[in-house]
């Protein structure tokens, strides 16, 4: 009895210690989920991409309004672009100053899905420049944003810039172009 005891003493520490000893690892990251998900992104963007140039590619109805705001814009303009009845395309512009924006929201099924801005400014006298972002968009999201030729992080930019999308797809029923731009 007392050697069956010690057997199973001895197994159990020897399992025990085994175990204690034992090399915890976690698993890393896979590399192969990494590359799946950069690979779903890329897909996505490419699709937006060739969403947009189907969208510029096509005979679209416009309708062309102005507006102005004390402090936000003196030559406000906003075009609505439609594909059937749907807004696919809004295109909105101004300047304040020395300063002038051109600003392209793209949709699909009410939904933004790609913003482009252009902003040219500088001082009276001195150098002109001229800045482009590009916000690549999913389920209100911002996939991608670019600052020119180059890849930058999406921060509020960006966000807010999705917001401002929304918000001048809904002015249309209202025309308040001034309270979804300049607030």
């Amino acid at each position: 009895m007392t050697l069956c005891k010690t057997v199973l003493l001895f197994s159990l520490s020897f399992g025990l210690t085994n175990g204690a000893f034992a090399q915890v690892t976690k698993p890393a990251p896979s590399q192969q989920n990494l590359t799946s998900n950069k690979q779903m992104v890329d897909q996505a963007i490419l699709a937006i991409r060739q969403d947009v140039q189907k969208i510029n590619s096509k005979r679209l109805k416009r309708e062309h309004y102005t507006y102005e705001s004390a402090g936000c814009t003196e030559d406000g303009i906003v075009d609505y672009y439609f594909d059937e009845k749907a807004i696919v395309k809004i295109v909105e512009s101004g300047s304040i100053g020395d300063g002038s924006w051109v600003n392209e929201y793209y949709y699909q099924s009410g939904k933004v899905i790609f913003c482009f801005q252009t902003i040219i400014g500088g001082p009276a006298i001195g150098k002109v420049t001229k800045t482009e972002y590009r916000f690549y968009v999913k389920d209100d999201s911002p996939l991608k944003t670019m600052e020119g030729a180059k890849t930058v992080k999406s921060d509020s930019k960006a966000t807010e810039f999705i917001g401002t999308a929304n918000r001048i797809f809904k002015a249309y029923a209202s025309k308040d172009f001034a309270g979804a731009l300049c607030n």
